[in-house]
């Protein structure tokens, strides 16, 4: 199934282990980093649709470093 949306996974950090916290769609990637800011603290997986672009995947990667973000894909 290709995903449509931007999908963002946020976890809380316990112990040796992340705890999923919540799981969000979004259609474009300005509301994916909103969230993220909002969350600061948090660790992040986000999903990307099919729809998109390379200079999408290069701002979702340039996130600050400051975030814990894991990038995956589609394929």
């Amino acid at each position: 199934m290709s995903r449509k949306m931007w999908e963002l996974d946020i976890y809380r950090q316990q112990g040796n282990t992340d705890a999923l916290v919540a799981t969000h769609d979004f259609h474009n990637l300005i509301s994916l980093r909103i969230a993220i800011i909002e969350n600061r603290g948090r660790s992040f997986v986000v999903r990307e649709p099919l729809h998109a672009t390379p200079q999408d995947r290069i701002t979702s990667r340039s996130e600050s470093p400051s975030f814990d973000i894991k990038i995956s894909s589609q394929g």
